[in-house]
């Protein structure tokens, strides 16, 4: 092999990585969203499922608290009147550093209690994306009475980026 031989394969192999890495960023940041969605739905339906199982309420948190960089899901311990424990399985839970929350309104921002029928008196959207750049934006639905909730993909063309159930677009198996 020669020198310009070793040379155009090298430009050849940088050209092939600035063209895959956007994608395969894209990719990465896609799937810490979808585990992020994935963990909050889990945990939601884990402290319903305890609040049945249990007797009791369970209130479950999704905040981001001060000095830290990344959203947890928290039982809540600020209610003296509620005994939370266990409503998580006894752990708080962290999303990736990677992504954000954002929620519609006040609805869900003290949290999502299920009584001890599973039944739950909020209702409200909640949207999973990248903190940083641009990529696919997932969303969960919980509905109140029955406390139901579905996921799906947000439009990033949401009018005036408000927050809102109509805009998460359901998942259709492939």
């Amino acid at each position: 092999m020669t020198l310009l031989e070793i040379m155009i394969v090298t430009v050849i192999t940088g050209i092939i990585a600035a063209i895959g890495t956007p994608s395969l960023m894209a990719m990465l940041q896609g799937d810490q969203v979808k585990q992020g969605l994935n963990q909050i739905q889990l945990a939601l339906q884990d402290a319903q499922k305890q609040a049945i199982r249990n007797s009791k309420k369970c209130t479950i948190k999704i905040e981001k608290k001060s000095g830290d960089d990344y959203f947890s899901l928290d039982i809540d311990r600020d209610d003296p009147d509620e005994d939370n424990d266990g409503c998580l399985g006894g752990v708080d839970r962290e999303l990736p550093e990677s992504v954000e929350v954002v929620m519609n309104g006040n609805q869900l921002q003290g949290g999502v209690t299920f009584s001890f029928k599973g039944t739950t008196t909020e209702k409200g959207t909640l949207v999973v994306r990248p903190t940083k750049g641009q990529g696919v934006q997932r969303c969960l639905v919980i509905s109140d009475g029955l406390g139901i909730m579905r996921t799906g993909i947000y439009d990033a063309n949401a009018a005036n980026n408000t927050i809102d159930a109509n805009y998460c677009e359901k998942l259709t198996p492939n």
